[in-house]
């Protein structure tokens, strides 16, 4: 009788290597977030607001980009569009990914901090965005996103980056406190 490990048992069970697929993609986009929080932290610090205030940036920052990873899995499922390499055989993406194509949720991470640390460093804004576009080049130059893909992506990150600082400025006004922590610009 061969000996038989657990693993061989999950690789069998399609619900098994789905949740598995998910937990790798899971850790990947950790790794990204964690340093997108560490850029925040040290643009917090780079711009004199204290190191309260980048600790809270950071924090707002992995909230945020977890936000609208989030709503483009939500939207994702709902979607279902088909990777490119799948529809189209001629391409070979550099990795395969299993989860549906639309939107692009490197881009919506990407842009959701692009847009908070533009905030945090006005000056650096074009920088962050040139950055963004290119991790969203990223996604269609590897063959796993369509441009739809990415510009929506793009779309969402934006919205949810923008959506944050809204509800910070509506915080400013009502909680001194609130503001003091995270050195809010003056608005």
């Amino acid at each position: 009788m061969p000996l038989v490990s657990l693993d061989d048992d999950l690789d069998r069970d399609p619900p098994l290597q789905a949740a598995r697929r998910r937990l790798r993609a899971a850790r990947d986009d950790r790794e990204a977030r964690a340093r997108l929080d560490l850029l925040a932290f040290v643009v917090g610090l780079a711009t004199r607001r204290g190191l309260w205030a980048a600790a809270g940036w950071a924090v707002l920052l992995a909230v945020v980009t977890f936000a609208a990873d989030a709503v483009s899995f939500g939207i994702k499922d709902l979607v279902h569009r088909t990777r490119p390499f799948d529809a189209h055989p001629q391409i070979h993406p550099l990795y395969v990914v299993h989860s549906s194509s639309f939107p692009a949720g490197h881009a919506a991470t990407a842009f959701a901090g692009a847009t908070l640390l533009s905030y945090l460093a006005p000056r650096a804004a074009p920088l962050l965005v040139l950055l963004a576009s290119a991790i969203g080049y990223s996604r269609v130059y590897a063959g796993v996103h369509y441009p739809g893909d990415v510009l929506a992506g793009a779309l969402l990150g934006v919205l949810c980056g923008l959506a944050a600082l809204l509800v910070l400025r509506a915080l400013q006004g009502r909680r001194p406190a609130f503001r003091s922590v995270l050195r809010l610009c003056p608005g």
